[in-house]
């Protein structure tokens, strides 16, 4: 695990490079959300489809800007994934208007990122309990399909429902694998032999 960066001279600020990308993520849903639902044209899709590009290359530059210039804040460890969490949600909750079948998705979504927060909330509120201070390499992995995934859905309004079905299982696949991983985690970081060390 990635230690914390208490000596960080960010780490208090509100104002800072990565805090700002993180914001405008959040700021580019209502873009996302208006193009994509009066989209009729293959342009039109197009268009909605490059306003996640963007939001994906913030969300790749904002971490990386942030550990390479040591601007790693309190705000952005809560603000990044909270922006990431809005956008998962907000893209599978308008493919579901458009995708019946994307419901399942959108329900296992919900059920992966309350997970997290209990378990978040869980070694925040024990102070005795351990939990992660970063995002390991199978939730990266996740979160990457599942921007794929909805990227390729969203392009292509009218791929082949067999072939639309295939990534939505795909989807599926890397959240429950994601969340097992980090439920494991969580238990053994809060093992009674974990905490006995």
């Amino acid at each position: 695990m990635k230690p914390k960066d208490m000596d960080s001279p960010y780490e208090d600020k509100i104002i800072t490079i990565p805090n700002l990308l993180s914001v405008f993520r959040i700021l580019l849903l209502p873009v996302f959300v208006m193009l994509y639902l009066n989209a009729d044209t293959n342009w039109e899709f197009l268009r909605a489809t490059i306003v996640l590009a963007i939001s994906a290359l913030t969300d790749l530059i904002d971490g990386k800007i942030a550990r390479k210039f040591h601007m790693i804040s309190n705000l952005g460890k809560v603000l990044d994934p909270v922006a990431d969490k809005l956008t998962h949600i907000t893209i599978a909750f308008c493919l579901c208007l458009q995708i019946p079948h994307m419901i399942y998705v959108l329900i296992l979504l919900v059920i992966k990122e309350s997970c997290m927060m209990f378990m978040a909330l869980y070694g925040t509120f024990r102070k005795n309990k351990k939990i992660w201070d970063s995002a390991q390499w199978y939730g990266k992995v996740s979160t990457t399909i599942v921007f794929i995934v909805f990227i390729a859905l969203v392009l292509f309004p009218n791929m082949p429902v067999r072939l639309a079905n295939t990534l939505m299982i795909i989807c599926a696949i890397g959240l429950l694998g994601s969340l097992f991983m980090y439920i494991r985690m969580f238990f053994l970081l809060n093992s009674k032999k974990h905490n006995q060390e």
